[in-house]
């Protein structure tokens, strides 16, 4: 009967896998029902990493609004596999679960369903380091991120006024995209705070070309984690120097032009600002 119902289990899994990203993503519920609760958190290459309790064990969690799945470290796979895509183009083969329960300070998620996978290459860099939050978490709450202060407060309520500006935005595969400009032409961007850079574009974009051409740029190597473990990159880098978000001008902002899947703007871009994630109406909030 034990094996039996293991099979099952598995069976269900799959067959979610099976269906839509974000019907994945739905799976859950928060306890209490109603719920305010604020931590702090830590930044490493300027990502933020939130102190949880996973299944009651106390672990270092990478926030990453551009992640579909949330991901758990394990040395060694369990459960069914599926496969997920990263920033880079590269594919990686994971386990799949259901996280009985992830806490943010008294704020618990319930039923979330992960994948799982050895993070070799980031586990290394984060003390205690438990896996990534991504969108079967984030998109339960709403989530007011202090970035200068490195303070975090998760609710179920409208945390937020009018002095507040309002990022429309679309979801695609459950990931959030707004769109900037840059010399008059409006580019859709993915809102991704799993990475550290400013603003990042494939090298192969019609931007990127125009960019290297327009300003100067000059070659880059360095290490990045992305889905598949830790790559040497090589990029151009340089500043462009406006990108308009709505009415909000960015100035001098860090540009990395290199090898993944498509154009995002990372936490760095709102290093400065108080960032709301609004998902009572789907949208992202900031203020200075």
């Amino acid at each position: 009967m034990k094996n039996l119902k293991l099979l099952l289990f598995n069976l269900i899994l799959l067959l979610s896998f099976s269906c839509s990203v974000t019907h994945y993503q739905k799976k859950g519920t928060v306890q209490p029902e109603s719920f305010d609760s604020e931590t702090e958190f830590t930044t490493v290459k300027t990502v933020m990493i939130i102190p949880s309790k996973i299944n009651g064990v106390s672990k270092n969690f990478y926030f990453d609004t551009g992640a579909q799945y949330s991901i758990i470290q394990r040395d060694s796979i369990i459960g069914s596999s599926m496969t997920l895509d990263g920033a880079s183009n590269r594919t990686v083969e994971t386990g799949s679960e259901v996280v009985k329960s992830f806490k943010i300070g008294n704020v618990e998620f319930v039923g979330t369903v992960a994948s799982n996978t050895d993070m070799v290459g980031l586990k290394e860099q984060i003390p205690n380091f438990g896996g990534i939050i991504g969108t079967p978490i984030i998109n339960k709450a709403n989530w007011l991120i202090d970035y200068p202060n490195k303070k975090l407060r998760i609710s179920s309520k409208n945390l937020v006024d009018e002095t507040f500006k309002t990022i429309e935005i679309k979801r695609k595969g459950g990931s959030p995209y707004t769109f900037i400009t840059i010399n008059g032409t409006e580019y859709k961007v993915v809102i991704d705070f799993g990475s550290s850079s400013e603003f990042s574009l494939p090298k192969e974009s019609e931007l990127a070309k125009q960019l290297i051409q327009q300003y100067v740029f000059e070659d880059n190597e360095r290490e990045r984690y992305s889905i598949g473990g830790l790559q040497t990159i090589k990029e151009k880098v340089g500043i462009v120097p406006l990108v308009k978000l709505g009415d909000l001008e960015f100035k001098n902002v860090s540009t990395k032009i290199g090898v993944q899947s498509q154009p995002r703007i990372g936490i760095s871009f709102f290093k400065d600002y108080i960032i709301y994630i609004d998902n009572l109406e789907n949208s992202y909030k900031i203020k200075k």
